[in-house]
């Protein structure tokens, strides 16, 4: 009996061990087999997960591509110890193609991510570019390698601009928007250097600055001054109106950042131009000067374009033409100098409005010459044509002087001493007569005015100097006492 109780006893201890070392053996082999599963989804595009249970291997997650799922599943069939491999849980991303990302920048600078990311990974690091929508991306595969890397390309593009967007198509790169300045769109495009390699790039990137300087200035001696294009910031034109002694202007003009160095120097010269045009037309197409006008009525354009070469430079290009004769008595305001005026025979003369007297317009008379003096072709009686405007303002002096009974003006020729003196005295004659002259052609009654020659007989001032003798070379208007 205690042999069989023996006996009965070794058999069930075998068997118990035969057990435990089944079960145990089982455990172990199940472990080694997850562990080797586990480490072959590590590799994957996206989160895979896998259950070992009795040596059967569950896949769950997503796939990328059907090539990766094949892949992996073949992998995993190759672990040792394992049964069978499940996948029918795993989701296969689809395909997009072309593959589609688009960025887009708003006037306030937000961005904000649209189309499709490669991955949940790929997608944050979009969002830590500062990328609205990013995590909410649907996730596709078929990108092109390196498209985190494009997107911060993208990114950089559009930090520069003003608004625009960056979007990706198949292999193409599309940046397009405005930019501030020509500065402003070259570092939007440098940006896309950082593109992968084998992204083509298509920019189309709109300036609203192009720093090109380009307007028109126009002056209308009854209208006044007027601005029209791009005008320097720096110079703009209520600067430009203030240059020329205007207080105001017209027209319609934007600034730029670009700039004409030359151009407040060359319109500073012209305010005492601007009486000897009815119009001139002034542009400047990045720093070339072109000038066009009408001079005033008997003014030689010839004389008006040299002036004004020597305001504006020799390598502006400038053409004036003579002016149109008015209708008489019609009336205006010059903007140029604020003086109202008449027509008369054909020319613009001062109007003046003073109580008529001898002193009165023999004070007049001085204050007209102050400054300035008629001139005469050397050696002639020929009116030098930079004499015409103040023979034409001192029309208009003798055409209000003489409207009174009795008012008659004596015009005297008066030469330095160097010379024959009685040549100087002829000279004197002939040229005091060609002032005359010249006043009878813009209306001035021929019988209010006596023309004089004096000759070198009342110097005012020393001819042993130059100065002096051009002092003493001079036209006298008087009303005797």
């Amino acid at each position: 009996m205690r042999i069989l109780l023996g006996l009965v006893l070794f058999v069930a201890g075998i068997a118990g061990l035969a057990w435990w070392g089944s079960s145990h053996q089982a455990r172990t082999i199940e472990d080694e087999v997850e562990v080797a599963a586990k480490g072959v989804v590590t590799g994957a595009i996206h989160p895979m997960r896998v259950e070992v249970s009795g040596r059967d291997i569950t896949l769950t997650g997503t796939a990328d591509t059907e090539d990766e799922l094949i892949d992996i599943v073949a992998s995993l069939d190759a672990v040792e110890g394992r049964r069978v491999v499940r996948s029918d849980d795993v989701d296969v991303l689809p395909v997009a193609d072309p593959y589609e990302t688009a960025l887009a920048k708003g006037i306030d600078g937000s961005l904000s991510l649209t189309g499709t990311a490669p991955s949940a990974a790929q997608a944050e690091v979009a969002a830590g570019h500062g990328a609205t929508g990013a995590m909410d991306l649907p996730l596709a595969s078929g990108a092109p390698e390196g498209w985190t890397e494009i997107v911060g390309a993208g990114v950089d593009a559009l930090g520069p601009l003003d608004e625009g967007s960056f979007a990706l198509t198949g292999m193409t790169a599309i940046l397009s928007g405005t930019a501030a300045t020509p500065r402003e769109a070259k570092a939007a495009t440098t940006a896309l250097n950082a593109l992968p390699e084998g992204i083509d790039r298509v920019v189309s990137v709109d300036v609203l600055d192009t720093g090109v300087v380009s307007f028109e200035l126009i002056y209308d001696a009854g209208e006044g001054l007027s601005a029209f294009g791009t005008v320097p910031e720096n110079f703009d034109a209520p600067a430009m109106a203030e240059a020329l002694g205007f207080t105001d202007i017209a027209g319609d003009t934007t600034t730029t950042f670009g700039m004409d160095a030359a151009l407040p120097e060359r319109l500073s010269d012209l305010p005492g131009l601007l009486p000897d045009l009815e119009r001139l037309s002034l542009r400047d197409e990045g720093g070339q000067i072109i000038a066009t006008g009408v001079a005033s009525p008997g003014l030689d354009p010839g004389y008006v374009t040299s002036e004004l070469r020597a305001a504006l430079g020799d390598d502006a290009r400038i053409e004036i033409t003579a002016g149109d004769a008015p209708d008489d008595w019609v009336t205006r305001t010059n903007r140029a100098t604020g003086a109202d005026q008449v027509a008369s025979a054909g020319y613009w003369l001062p109007v003046y409005d003073f109580e008529i007297s001898k002193q009165a317009c023999n004070d007049a008379a001085a204050q007209v010459q102050a400054g300035r003096q008629i001139q005469f072709v050397t050696g002639s009686s020929e009116l030098d044509t930079a004499s015409m405007s103040i023979i034409n303002d001192m029309a208009g002096l003798l055409l209000h002087c003489t409207d009174k009974i009795g008012m008659r003006v004596t015009i005297g020729g008066h030469t330095d001493s160097q010379g024959n003196d009685n040549e100087n005295y002829r000279l004197s004659v002939a040229r005091a007569n060609a002032v005359r002259d010249a006043l009878v052609a813009r209306g001035v009654p021929a019988g209010r005015m006596q023309a004089l020659g004096f000759g070198e007989t009342e110097p005012i001032a020393d001819n042993d100097t130059e100065e002096g003798r051009a002092a003493n070379r001079r036209t006298t208007f008087e009303w005797p006492k």
